[in-house]
């Protein structure tokens, strides 16, 4: 991933700031979105999520702020008597993140994170309480412990003296906005990732305010992405002389983000992202008035919309199975897997070793394997498991397709395509040609786009594609195959889940 050098590089230059749930990064753009020398110019640095067997998945409240103040210091140290001014800075987060706040701005609960599923109890009772088709259409999210309805709920029942102090609940985008700014607006991505936005009027949604006893003035502002803030606090303006007058945009989800970096910013192009978990997702020509139900309907920002569906399997089960079935080296793997006839094995498998999400976002699903024999081998196990989350990507794409140009692409990126075999298993699933990208930073290249596109210095629609590599493309005889096995999944998934 070398880049470009410094002295190739034309201002303006962007601070991209990347927040996940395992690290936060920073790298540096210019005006043509190209990464300045990202092995000498970036910031890293771990945060450490709290875990444990109830289901929390937390961060202690200052903990990602901080993460964000040594990854700014470690670059900008890097660039000193380099760069003078950088122009922008633009920020993506894990999304359906959750802070309760007093009326001073300071912390009453911890971060929560989209992972913590203490509140599954609370998403089945709102499930079997209210019209989920409705709810889905109005805030373009499934009810699910990801989101927040359930996770106020779940506040509101089990903290009933802290739920009742909180003067403010916001986003973790919200909270590093107020560290830095003084500001406390959303951007409309991070707002659509909640379950609580009203899709079609992008305006926090009255219904569920009332049904959780909420009111309007304890959320943020909803604002577009753009124009960019130029109020960056006294203290940091000391302390970051080159930020002194940047524009800090509002953060936007990191799956929006990943979209534009992949060049996935139209109808023409669907992403299929596989890392630990999987999603696909498309920037259709207009937002739907109806979306296929089990998917979601986020924002890239008030005027693109964002349509896809995630799963919880992915890589996830790919390492488990290597590990746990004992296999030979994954690269022994590869060559058993091309020599195997798709589906042979007559095994089926749910893969829902962490819950369900799209499309069916059962909370208490569990993996579940049917077809054992005796003769069953590890090899089968593992097959049966790659094509699994291969059939539970193509539950989304057969809803997803239709809202996509007839002549669109699949461009693929994330750790699976270190495994070959799986995708082209993926695209015989599929039945549709799936392109690797080979953008190394699509997330903070996306967000850097964004800020870029904001300043009137470049245009999504004609900028340069990212670097593709190579094409799977369907066997359709194998296609024909997994057509049944989708059918057979879809049997078991109902004989278990209903």
């Amino acid at each position: 991933m070398p880049g470009i050098s410094l002295t190739q590089a034309k201002p303006p230059f962007i601070l991209a700031i990347d927040v996940g749930t395992s690290s936060v990064r920073a790298l540096l753009y210019d005006a043509s979105c190209r990464i300045i020398e990202p092995e000498t110019y970036f910031g890293r640095a771990q945060v450490a999520l709290q875990t444990d067997a109830t289901g929390m998945a937390v961060f202690e409240p200052l903990a990602v702020p901080k993460a964000v103040v040594n990854v700014v210091d470690s670059l900008l140290e890097k660039l000193q008597g380099k760069v003078d001014t950088i122009q922008a800075v633009a920020i993506d987060t894990f999304v359906s993140s959750m802070i309760g706040l007093d009326k001073n701005f300071s912390p009453l609960t911890p971060l929560y994170t989209y992972a913590d599923t203490r509140c599954a109890k609370d998403a089945q009772y709102l499930r079997d309480n209210y019209n989920e088709s409705d709810i889905h259409d109005r805030n373009g999210c499934m009810i699910h412990s990801s989101y927040l309805p359930a996770r106020l709920r779940w506040e509101k029942r089990t903290n009933p003296d802290r739920f009742n102090s909180v003067s403010h609940w916001w986003s973790l985008g919200s909270f590093l906005s107020q560290q830095f700014l003084g500001c406390s607006d959303v951007s409309v991505s991070t707002a659509s990732w909640t379950g609580l936005l009203d899709r079609k009027k992008l305006q926090w949604d009255h219904v569920w305010m009332q049904e959780l006893g909420l009111k309007q003035e304890q959320f943020p502002l909803i604002s577009d992405f753009g124009p960019g803030l130029p109020n960056l606090k006294s203290e940091w303006k000391k302390r970051w002389p080159s930020l002194a007058n940047a524009l800090w945009f509002l953060a936007i989800g990191d799956g929006a983000a990943a979209n534009v970096g992949s060049g996935c910013t139209n109808d023409r192009n669907i992403a299929l992202t596989i890392g630990t978990t999987a999603a696909m997702r498309i920037v259709p020509s207009i937002i739907p008035e109806k979306i296929p139900l089990g998917l979601w309907n986020y924002r890239v920002d008030a005027k693109r919309p964002l349509v896809g569906g995630a799963l919880t399997e992915g890589g996830n089960v790919h390492e488990w199975l290597l590990k746990s079935l004992r296999l030979p080296e994954p690269a022994e793997c590869e060559k058993l897997l091309y020599q195997m006839k798709p589906a042979a094995h007559g095994l089926s498998m749910l893969p829902f070793f962490a819950g369900e999400r799209a499309p069916g976002w059962r909370d208490d699903a569990s993996a579940t394997l049917h077809g054992i024999r005796l003769n069953t081998k590890p090899i089968d196990i593992f097959q049966a498991g790659l094509e699994a989350v291969a059939l539970r990507l193509g539950q989304i794409y057969r809803r997803l397709s239709p809202l996509a140009n007839p002549d669109h692409r699949i461009l693929a990126s994330g750790g699976f395509l270190n495994s070959p075999a799986w995708a082209q298993i993926i695209a015989n699933v599929l039945g549709k040609p799936i392109t690797a990208c080979l953008e190394p930073e699509a997330t903070s290249r996306g967000i850097a786009w964004l800020a870029l596109e904001s300043m009137g210095k470049l245009d999504l629609s004609i900028s340069q594609s990212p670097e593709l590599g190579c094409t799977y493309e369907p066997n359709p005889d194998a296609h024909l195959v997994y057509q049944e096995a989708l059918l057979a999944q879809e049997d078991l998934y109902k004989k278990l889940l209903g």
